[in-house]
């Protein structure tokens, strides 16, 4: 088992679901450790830092076939592992994605070549800020003092009670991916109806929807009033996706009505972008 030592020298291995920023990363000791690949039309995008957002949108935008994403091999995993000599990983929630289970095998496979090396793959069971507040979560007791095994069961346990609300602002790509048929969606866009989403068992599930751009954030705040999940000293992180406003909002409501302990606001990485779209909004606490 890791002494106190190691634990705290021990790494945040994250996919690019994760919006973590390069401060976070210092601060986490944390890493965007391995891409997702975007498909736009013919193009197929690698998430990493090198990816322009501005340039995503606007691919997104003249594409009129489905997009998609594709996981890395376990291979990619292995040699992240192997580097790092062992450590935490984070994924996109294994009921959206083939990722975590990718992880896994790349873990075993890293074991295989270093017998005895510590890691642990954890799944998320959201995306987007919630991996960051996951990943937040896991130096905390890390901080803490608490050895492997409790991390994970501490960590683990968490995951199971935190809340994500997506706000999609632009259904066009829920659209074009075949999320939704296109007359529903048109009807969607002419009443001015915003979907709210929200994680369940690792899912995504409509948890409501509302009319119109006034009081935006007072209603998307209503939502997390009505989860229950109690807020006193919890973190609460938002990621947007060209919506900075909207989050500056979210941000100054949640703190004067809620007793979070700190809000982060993030912009999205790649594929939060791409499910997200134009003007998104996650949020996880």
């Amino acid at each position: 088992m890791k002494d106190m030592k190691d634990m705290k020298d021990m790494k945040i291995l994250c996919d690019s679901a994760c919006d973590l920023t390069k401060e976070l990363e210092v601060e986490l000791n944390a890493e965007r450790a391995v891409p997702f690949y975007l498909d736009i039309g013919n193009e197929t995008l690698v998430d990493d830092e090198h990816l322009s957002i501005a340039d995503l949108m606007q691919k997104m935008k003249a594409c009129t076939t489905k997009m998609g994403t594709a996981c890395p091999s376990p291979a990619q995993w292995m040699e992240v592992f192997l580097k790092a000599g062992g450590g935490f990983a984070v994924t996109v929630s294994s009921k959206l994605s083939a990722m975590y289970q990718t992880a896994k095998l790349g873990l075993e496979m890293a074991r295989n070549e270093a017998p005895g090396l510590i890691g642990h793959v954890i799944d998320s069971k959201s995306a987007s800020c919630g991996e960051v507040l996951v990943a937040m979560k896991i130096r905390e007791f890390i901080e803490r003092g608490f050895d492997f095994e409790a991390v994970i069961k501490r960590v683990e346990a968490f995951v199971e009670e935190m809340r994500t609300f997506v706000l999609l602002e632009d259904i066009s790509n829920v659209v074009k991916n075949g999320r939704m048929g296109k007359i529903k969606g048109t009807i969607v866009n002419v009443l001015g109806v915003k979907p709210v989403l929200s994680n369940k068992d690792g899912e995504l599930d409509l948890f409501g929807n509302f009319r119109g751009s006034t009081n935006v954030a007072v209603k998307l705040l209503d939502c997390v009033a009505r989860c229950n999940r109690e807020t006193d000293m919890k973190d609460l992180v938002i990621s947007h996706c060209n919506n900075p406003s909207l989050a500056e909002e979210l941000c100054e409501k949640a703190k004067a009505r809620f007793g979070f302990r700190k809000v982060l606001i993030l912009e999205t990485k790649g594929l939060t972008s791409l499910y997200a779209s134009d003007r998104g909004i996650v949020m996880s606490f």
